[in-house]
């Protein structure tokens, strides 16, 4: 599956910029930390959670599937899982539907919808932020925790296969689904293509945007992106993997920026998010559920100190974070994330609105990588930003790192390598349909390489290794 071609598309967190041009830019410039003003939060007083409740009820994305449908999705399948189905009890069907798309349970209400989705009212169900951002760690439903089960492909591709039984078509004959501009929605089970994503609404608002894409596809540069958990989100000055956007609730909304909205529409949501935002904030780390060794905790604190704090700082009370970006050559892991937003892309997101045109500028040059909050690092396997790195204790062993892994249900958690329970390949199997291949993560794949992050190997012992991890269950 080999991608090749530069980005040059709007970045992921500005594509409606051109939609919304001929608007006033604003000459005053914010910096990062003057970004709590009530400027930003529009007179309103910030409430997590009304934040929450706007996530599971109030739709702000395009229908997907109809409610109904769930339960009729099976008959999609392939053969020997579709005949199964027929079999199992209601019960038993659902819960196969939810672990073939990487839904979890919604734990708020009796509804026995998937956390991720949201009630449109006219009998479909429409994506929200949980769909990416609400997983299971260690068998339980954590709102918050990355999807490590994810699986956007398998569900748009059977949502329109299921359609096609409906009109008497031959449902076989459909290959996978793809958003437009030839946009794979992921390419392995667990992560997405969400850079891509609103560079791709941008493009259905601007024909001539449009147009470019589909004479030149290859300028979208697709890859693998590991959602990541947003109880960290609180201690970082800026987002995203590359640190180069500021924290407002403008920068939380892109993935609202349906083709179906207008621009009128898109821009009501702005109140939602500065809740939303809260919401995000309030979140706290998952305790580590099963025993650790306090002894070697202690010890491996030491180590962690010598170590580690420079760029991932400092645990417990009085405990600092420091945002520190990491050079690219240094931290050696897979660049094409980091090479996949352009200088242009970005100057051109700084005239648009979720800059608010000019106003909140993201930086326009990205040296590497942030080196993350380590709070619940536990409960936030796969590894790197394109989670290609099931444990930590692959983390920590750059050699040991396979080529190809697999992960087992979400309910399994490696205990002893703290992470996705895995089992490891050194080529994906031939004779796989495309849906069973993405359950393979191949890091040979463009954007998915386990490459880089060796400084456990290099600084620290085998029991040094052993003594940091047990401390890590403690963040």
């Amino acid at each position: 599956m080999k991608r090749t071609g530069r980005y040059v598309a709007p970045v992921a967190i500005a594509g409606c910029c051109a939609a919304v041009g001929g608007m006033l830019l604003m000459k005053t410039v914010f910096a990062a930390g003057d970004l709590t003003s009530d400027r930003f939060n529009m007179g309103l007083a910030p409430d997590a959670k009304k934040g929450y409740d706007l996530l599971m009820h109030e739709p702000m994305a395009s229908p997907v599937l109809k409610e109904a449908d769930i339960d009729r999705l099976w008959l999609t399948w392939e053969p020997e899982l579709k005949a199964i189905a027929e079999k199992a009890s209601p019960e038993e069907r659902r819960r196969m539907t939810f672990d073939r798309y990487g839904w979890d349970a919604r734990t708020d209400d009796d509804t026995g919808l998937p956390l991720g989705y949201t009630r449109d009212g006219k009998g479909s169900l429409v994506t929200n932020c949980f769909v990416c951002h609400g997983g299971t760690v260690a068998g339980k439903t954590t709102p918050g925790a990355g999807n490590a089960q994810i699986d956007l492909t398998s569900l748009a591709t059977d949502v329109r296969k299921l359609g096609a039984i409906d009109t008497g078509k031959d449902p076989n004959a459909l290959g996978d689904v793809q958003a437009p501009f030839q946009t794979p929605l992921s390419i392995h089970k667990g992560t997405t293509n969400a850079v891509v994503f609103a560079s791709v609404f941008a493009g259905l608002r601007d024909p001539k945007l449009g147009a470019e894409y589909t004479k030149h596809p290859e300028k979208l540069m697709h890859h693998d992106m590991n959602p990541p958990a947003w109880w960290n989100f609180k201690h970082k000055e800026k987002i995203y993997c590359d640190a180069f956007a500021p924290k407002t609730p403008r920068q939380l909304m892109p993935f609202a920026m349906s083709p179906l909205f207008s621009n009128e529409q898109f821009y009501s949501f702005e109140p939602n998010f500065v809740h939303i935002k809260a919401y995000i904030e309030s979140l706290e780390a998952p305790k580590y559920p099963f025993p650790i060794d306090k002894e070697l905790a202690k010890l491996g604190e030491v180590a962690f100190n010598r170590v580690c704090v420079d760029c991932h700082g400092t645990y417990g009370p009085g405990g600092k974070y420091p945002n520190k970006s990491v050079e690219i050559d240094k931290i050696g892991t897979d660049p094409v994330r980091w090479k996949s937003i352009s200088r242009e892309s970005r100057e051109r997101a700084n005239a648009g609105w979720l800059q608010y045109n000019g106003e909140v500028l993201l930086d326009l040059e990205s040296k590497g990588y942030l080196a993350q909050p380590l709070d619940g690092i536990w409960a936030s396997a796969p590894y790197f930003h394109n989670g290609s790195v099931p444990t930590v204790w692959h983390v920590f062993n750059v050699d040991a790192r396979p080529e190809v892994w697999k992960r087992a249900s979400a309910s399994e958690y490696d205990q002893k390598r703290m992470g996705l329970q895995v089992e490891e390949f050194d080529a994906v199997p031939d004779g796989l349909n495309s849906r069973e291949a993405r359950y393979y993560y191949d890091t040979a794949t463009l954007g998915s390489a386990a490459t880089g992050h060796p400084f456990p190997d290099e600084e620290l012992s085998a029991d040094e290794k052993t003594a940091v991890m047990e401390y890590l269950k403690t963040l």
